[in-house]
């Protein structure tokens, strides 16, 4: 994408932002008294910090293809149709390409949670009852903490140590 891209894309999710009431005019925050809409606002804002993220690889992507002028068609199934006709050199092109948007996704999505410019995101599994399905009490575990890498730092890893990789075809993790 390029930079004039970003800064258009971003100057709209400004503008979400303030038709929500959530930015004023000098972008500072403007966080409600009510409980309840600081519940929305604050979901509202980690959305968004998906939701455009998501739209950055999308735009990225269809840069690495040119096809900056296209537009995803809505029938999946045609695409998959069409997908199913391409050349096996095409065919893992896509794959390859395919693999590399989807570490980019998780990449930025714990990013994301890492670094979160509203506030910090506090992640936590808590312990249950196999049994009884009914969560321990004092079984909290931060899965975000200062004492630990950041997620972003550790998806890497998580690809090498979980994901069936090149068993199923996907590439060796990509290390910066």
């Amino acid at each position: 994408m390029t930079d004039d891209a970003r800064i258009e894309t971003q100057n709209r999710y400004l503008a979400l932002c303030r038709e929500k009431g959530w930015l004023s005019d000098d972008n500072i925050e403007l966080w409600p008294d009510d409980d309840e809409a600081r519940i929305e606002m604050a979901r509202g804002l980690f959305g968004l910090a998906l939701v455009s993220n998501t739209d950055s690889l999308f735009l990225d992507f269809k840069a690495q293809i040119d096809a900056e002028t296209l537009e995803a068609d809505p029938d999946i199934g045609e695409a998959r149709e069409i997908a199913a006709t391409i050349t096996e050199k095409q065919k893992k092109a896509l794959l390859t390409i395919a693999d590399d948007f989807l570490d980019s996704v998780v990449y930025t999505f714990m990013l994301q949670l890492d670094r979160f410019d509203h506030g910090f995101i506090k992640l936590q599994l808590q312990r249950s009852d196999p049994e009884e399905c009914t969560p321990i009490p004092d079984s909290e575990i931060d899965i975000i903490s200062d004492n630990h890498n950041e997620l972003f730092q550790d998806s890497l890893q998580w690809k090498e140590d979980f994901s069936l990789g090149t068993d199923i075809g996907r590439r060796e993790p990509c290390r910066f």
